[in-house]
C-alpha cells in the first residue's frame, strides 16, 4: 500500500508541476557556467553541441559615434555584422537594452537606439550571455569591468553577470539559458567602467549568443503529460481494486 501511495504521489507531482508553468514560452533552465571559458564554448560549437543563429553585441569600440569602429551590432555566427550602430559609452552608469526575436525578426535596442534584421529565422533553444573585461597597463588601461544586471527573460528575472580585471589581462564570464523558444524578449542593463585610459575595441564587450542545441528527446505538450498522468492514475487505481478483491 505504501508503495502505491508513493507512486501516486509521484505521478500527481509530475502532473501538477507541468501545469504550474503558465506558458511554454516562459519555461527555461538557468545553467551554471561558472568558470566557463571561450575555449570551452568554441569546443561546444566544434562538437555540434551548440549552433549559433545570431549574436547581439555591444562593445566599447572607439567609444564614439564615428563610423570607423562600431559599438553595436547584430552579427552572424561567423561574426559578420548584418546591422551596426555607433555609440559613446560613459564610464559607469547603467544602459538599458532589449533583445527581441520573433522567429524571423531580430530587434536589438540599446538606450533607445534600434538595430533590426530579418536575416535570421528558425528555432532558438538556448542563449549564452558572455561578458569580457580587459586591461593593458602598457597602454594606460589599468583595469575595467563589464557588467549585466536586471536581466529579465520573458518576464522572469535571472541572475546578473559581470567580468572584471585589474592591471593587464582579461576576464570572461558566461551564463546559459536552456530550453527556451521563440518568440522571446530579453531585457537588462549594462555597465562599462574602467580606470586609466579608455579600453578599445572588444576589451569591454558583451554578447548575447542565440542558437540551438541538439534535442535528444521530444518533450510532450502539457496536455499530453496530463493525459499520461491521468492514465497512470487510472491504471494504478485499477490494480489497487484488483488487489483488494483478491485479498
Amino acid at each position: 500500500m505504501s508503495h502505491i501511495r508513493k507512486t501516486l504521489f509521484a505521478v500527481v507531482a509530475v502532473a501538477l508541476g507541468t501545469f504550474s508553468v503558465p506558458t511554454a514560452a516562459n519555461a527555461f533552465n538557468l545553467v551554471d557556467r561558472t568558470g566557463f571559458t571561450d575555449t570551452q564554448f568554441n569546443q561546444m560549437r566544434t562538437d555540434g553541441l551548440f549552433t549559433e543563429l545570431f549574436v547581439a553585441e555591444s562593445r566599447i569600440g572607439n567609444n564614439s559615434t564615428s563610423t570607423a569602429e562600431r559599438e553595436l551590432g547584430i552579427n552572424t555566427d561567423t561574426g559578420a555584422p548584418v546591422a551596426i550602430g555607433d555609440r559613446t559609452w560613459g564610464n559607469g552608469g547603467l544602459v538599458d537594452f532589449v533583445l527581441e526575436y520573433t522567429g524571423s525578426l531580430v530587434k536589438y535596442t540599446v538606450d533607445g537606439q534600434l538595430l533590426s534584421s530579418s536575416a535570421f529565422n528558425g528555432l532558438a533553444t538556448d542563449i549564452f550571455l558572455r561578458t569580457r573585461a580587459g586591461g593593458d597597463t602598457t597602454k594606460g588601461i589599468n583595469g575595467s569591468t563589464m557588467g549585466l544586471s536586471d536581466l529579465v527573460f520573458n518576464g522572469v528575472g535571472i541572475s546578473s553577470l559581470s567580468s572584471s580585471v585589474t592591471g593587464t589581462g582579461s576576464d570572461v564570464d558566461y551564463v546559459q539559458l536552456a530550453g527556451i523558444s521563440a518568440p522571446f524578449t530579453l531585457t537588462g542593463k549594462s555597465m562599462m567602467s574602467w580606470t586609466g585610459n579608455n579600453p578599445k575595441n572588444s576589451q569591454l564587450a558583451y554578447q548575447i549568443k542565440v542558437g540551438t542545441t541538439p534535442q535528444t528527446q521530444s518533450v510532450p505538450e502539457p496536455g499530453t503529460v496530463g493525459a499520461i498522468a491521468l492514465t497512470g492514475l487510472l491504471a494504478l487505481g485499477s490494480k489497487k481494486q484488483q488487489k483488494a478483491v483478491k485479498e
